[in-house]
């Protein structure tokens, strides 16, 4: 299966906690608010064994042109090793503009450099669905997920960094 990958690297300066859970725990409204093509979301349904590994959700969007009102796709978490990694699976896509792609893995990785300054890896892996379907991914990937990842990130480190836990 062909695959396109798109990784991000930052320092935060917080403690491991919190550069380790915010991505995930933390509120996603806040950083999943909107990129291009992309609408924000909203909020998420059927979330009480998300974080935990086999736990799942479902991101929700008011839509707009591109995209339909509701789920965008089922979000679900792989592997976590505490302090250390995520691995979330992204799958069942629902909006016709992402045709073209399988599934998605996130990835999150933290470590510590010094006392309060987190060494952040940040990536997510397409998985093309054919060979045809592969140039639509690298384009969108490369267009839209990637500003998107960044804009995220952003959204991420300012939350890991403030004194309020978003949790």
């Amino acid at each position: 299966m062909l695959t396109v990958k798109e990784e991000l690297s930052d320092i935060f300066y917080c403690t491991i906690k919190k550069a380790f859970e915010t991505p995930i725990l933390g509120d996603a409204t806040r950083f999943l608010n909107g990129y291009l093509f992309q609408p924000p979301v909203i909020g998420f349904e059927d979330d009480s064994s998300w974080g935990e590994v086999g736990g799942s959700r479902y991101p929700v969007t008011n839509g707009n042109l591109f995209l339909r009102r509701g789920r965008i796709f089922t979000d679900k978490i792989i592997a976590k090793e505490n302090d250390k990694s995520w691995t979330w699976m992204i799958y069942d896509f629902t909006p016709p503009m992402i045709w073209f792609a399988e599934k998605a893995l996130g990835e999150w990785h933290v470590q510590a450099v010094n006392e309060n300054q987190i060494s952040i890896k940040y990536s997510y892996t397409f998985y093309s669905k054919n060979r045809l379907a592969h140039l639509f991914t690298l384009l969108f990937v490369s267009l839209q997920w990637k500003g998107m990842m960044k804009k995220a990130l952003c959204g991420i480190k300012q939350q890991a960094e403030s004194s309020i836990d978003p949790w």
